[in-house]
């Protein structure tokens, strides 16, 4: 954790370049302002060769990206708030299965908005898991080179506790792999800092497209489109309806892509966390509109 002098708004928006600075709550917690500085630094350089070749196409692309990192950061604050509710139900079968996922999904954020992952498509949003899990850990050093072995660590750790009851299955249960392993505290803190990461990232990214291009580029409609609205059940690709209506407004009304909080609507928020929402509100049901924020509050 950070023991130096408290840091600002302003000091983020200034280490970014960018006009606008996510409500940071854990990244001020876990590193001082120089390590945030030179995070922000290395970030813009990557991102100003993208910027300064930035076209209608690439628009379109990073819009795509940036619309699965809002979709996958809110996904993990839904499936952080499952492991608390799955805790606080005795579901403790569930717990390690949603502290992975919500991390993974977190981490999936950070990477499609980092300037070293080059888009390639269904092979990037088809990462596998320990492609994911190794380039986090990788990119997040430039944060604290001494931390990096820590994190590739814990998120080998996660990936591990869900795989003991996936595929091995002790009748021990919780007693063979300990309390830590029901913990629902410690994934959501690793969680929200590579979220908030991924805000970075698009914060530096907007700062590289301010110096180097315009901010007026048009959405255009591509082929790549498809990844995020439309899904493979049983070999037959079937669209997505709320998908296709909240990608289309970007595509009709957007112009430059944005930092994450900049592009995050009220509505796709309430169509994100309405679809999972129990039409009958019974008491005591798991809620989703109350684990915004858990990881990432968009």
């Amino acid at each position: 954790m950070s023991d130096g002098p408290a840091i600002t708004y302003e000091d983020i928006r200034c280490a970014t370049g960018s006009d606008y600075c996510y409500d940071y709550e854990e990244l001020p917690r876990q590193a001082v302002l120089t390590q945030i500085q030179t995070y922000c630094t290395d970030r813009r350089r990557q991102f100003a060769p993208i910027a300064k070749a930035f076209d209608v196409e690439a628009n379109s692309q990073w819009v795509l990206r940036h619309y699965l990192a809002i979709k996958f950061a809110t996904a993990a604050n839904m499936l952080a708030g499952s492991a608390a509710y799955a805790r606080e139900h005795n579901l403790m079968l569930g717990v390690p299965y949603f502290n992975y996922y919500a991390v993974l999904n977190a981490c999936r954020a950070f990477l499609l908005t980092s300037p070293q992952v080059i888009w390639e498509g269904e092979k990037t949003v088809e990462m596998t898991h320990q492609n994911i899990l190794n380039r986090t850990a990788d990119y997040m050093r430039t944060l604290d080179p001494n931390r990096m072995t820590t994190w590739r660590s814990k998120l080998e750790e996660l990936r591990e506790r869900r795989e003991l009851f996936s595929y091995r299955f002790p009748l021990s249960g919780t007693e063979l792999a300990g309390e830590r392993s029901m913990d629902v505290e410690e994934p959501v803190l690793l969680g929200r800092l590579i979220a908030e990461l991924a805000c970075l990232n698009s914060e530096c990214l907007d700062a590289a497209l301010r110096k180097h291009s315009s901010m007026e580029l048009a959405v255009r409609s591509i082929g790549d489109h498809e990844l995020a609205t439309a899904y493979e059940l049983a070999g037959v690709s079937t669209p997505d309806p709320s998908d296709r209506y909240r990608l289309g407004k970007f595509v009709d009304g957007w112009k430059t892509v944005a930092p994450l909080e900049v592009m995050t609507s009220d509505g796709l928020m309430d169509d994100v966390y309405g679809t999972w929402c129990d039409p009958e509100d019974r008491p005591g049901m798991f809620d989703p509109d109350e684990t915004n924020g858990l990881i990432l509050a968009l």
